[in-house]
Parts: C-alpha cells; structure tokens; sequence
C-alpha cells in the first residue's frame, strides 16, 4: 500500500455529500431514500493511481453547513484534498462553495491542496437554478476543476481533468 491522503468533503446541508460518498465506495446509495443528518464520518478507500500504486484515501465527510456554521478547524490540517459539493436546484448552495473556497485559501496548512467542486442533482433540469456556464466561468477563474455529474447520487463522475 502506498501513502495515505486525507480529503475532506463539505458544502451546504443537504446537497449529497454523502449519497456521492456512498455511491462511489459501495455502490448503494438509494435515489429518494430518507436523508439521515451526517454530523461527522470518515470513510476510508483504497484506489489504483496511473502509476499502478494503490493509495489509502480517507474522505473526511462533514456536517452539512447551514448559516452560521463554518468548516471545523481541524478540516484544514494536513488536508490532501477537498471535493466541495453544491446541488444545481439550490443557488445558496453554490455560494456557500464559493464561500468555502475562500475559507480554504485562508487557512489551509499546506501550500498545495486539491480542489474539485462537484455540482450535483444535475438530473433534475427543470429546477437548475446554478447556471452552469457561470459556475465553469468561476471554476476557471479559482483554477479548480468543477463537473456536474449525471444524477443525484450517482458514482457516473468524470473526475478526470482532461475530459
């Protein structure tokens, strides 16, 4: 096993953090099953990198953030990654990921980090209200990666930063 890297996941309540979370390491999550409040898991995964070298990835899954609440100090330290999630229905939830982004460059401890933002819903086209073409617009100006993926939930996620 090669090294291990910490990625925390964040964004507004109820935007599918963790539906993303537990469809992509397990496959299971269920479109429309009850939400549950997450207050704080870690899930761990092991991945196969370009080099061929298996990786221990843990995925810090945090409390979804509602007014007043900030990302938890201990979120920033020795952070490989962040994946911040908004929901294309919910325009607030996208500017609570603009929001977090500035958080990060404040505080971070290491002078490199990932970050991806993942619109997601994107299935439920009649209530967009994140313009899609803006949110790339923005994307590009902060230098960060950001893909829509294909349905609430779904591990159908093209993470990969040439395509």
């Amino acid at each position: 096993m090669g090294k291990s890297c910490k990625v925390v996941i964040c964004g507004q309540h109820g935007v599918g953090k963790t539906s993303i979370l537990e469809q992509l390491l397990y496959g299971n999550h269920v479109v429309g099953s009850d939400m549950i409040e997450t207050q704080e898991d870690i899930y761990i995964g092991s991945v196969e990198t370009d080099r061929g070298v298996r990786e221990q990835v843990r995925f810090y899954d945090t409390r979804g953030l509602k007014d007043g609440l900030e990302l938890p100090k201990h979120c920033f330290c020795g952070t490989d990654g962040y994946v911040l999630v908004y929901s294309v229905d919910n325009k607030d939830s996208f500017k609570r990921v603009e929001a977090l982004k500035k958080e990060i460059d404040r505080s971070k401890d290491k002078k490199e980090v990932t970050i991806v933002v993942l619109g997601n819903k994107s299935d439920m086209k009649d209530q967009r209200r994140v313009d899609h073409e803006a949110a790339q617009q923005w994307a590009k100006a902060e230098k960060i990666l950001l893909r829509n993926g294909p349905t609430h939930g779904s591990a159908n996620w093209n993470l990969h930063p040439d395509h």
